[in-house]
C-alpha cells in the first residue's frame, strides 16, 4: 500500500519541478532578449567636446553621451511620454528647447527602476520635485547603463 502512494507522489513532484523549470528558463531567455521603449529628453547635440556649453558641463542635470560622433546632451529619461511632456515643460519655462527622442534600452535592471521611478514622478507636480527625481534617474543610468 505504502509503494502505491509513493511512486505516483515522487512522479507528481518531479514532473512538476520539471514543467517549472522549463517554463521559468523560457521567460528567464524571452525577458534578457527583451528592448524596452523609452524616452531622451534631449537639449542640445555638439560635434565635438569643445563646443559644449559650459552650462552643460558643470551641472550634473544633464547627461552627455557620445554617439556616432557627436555629444547628445540628455536632459531626462523616462518609459512615460506624459513624464517626458512634464519635464520638457520644465525646461521649456526656462528657454531651454527640448527634444523627445524614442530609444530602446536594453538593460533590464534600469528599466525596472525607470520604470518605479516614473510611478513616482506622475505622483509629483512641482518641478523642483520632478527635476530631483530625474536627477536620480540620469545618475542612476549613468552608473547602471554607461557604467561611469
Amino acid at each position: 500500500m505504502k509503494k502505491n502512494f509513493w511512486i505516483p507522489l515522487v512522479i507528481s513532484v518531479f514532473l512538476g519541478f520539471l514543467s517549472a523549470q522549463i517554463v521559468y528558463s523560457t521567460y528567464k531567455k524571452n525577458l534578457e532578449n527583451s528592448e524596452y521603449n523609452a524616452y531622451l529628453i534631449q537639449v542640445a547635440s555638439y560635434n565635438n567636446k569643445e563646443s559644449i556649453d559650459p552650462v552643460f558641463l558643470d551641472n550634473t542635470n544633464f547627461l552627455i553621451i557620445k554617439e556616432d560622433n557627436i555629444y547628445n546632451i540628455y536632459a531626462g529619461i523616462t518609459t512615460d511620454l506624459m513624464n517626458a511632456h512634464k519635464i520638457k515643460n520644465i525646461y521649456t519655462k526656462k528657454d531651454i528647447d527640448i527634444e523627445i527622442k524614442p530609444t530602446v534600452i536594453d538593460n533590464i535592471e534600469f528599466i525596472s527602476n525607470l520604470e518605479q521611478y516614473d510611478i513616482l514622478m506622475e505622483e509629483v507636480d512641482e518641478d523642483e520635485n520632478v527635476l530631483s527625481i530625474n536627477d536620480v534617474i540620469l545618475s542612476s543610468y549613468e552608473e547602471m547603463v554607461l557604467g561611469k
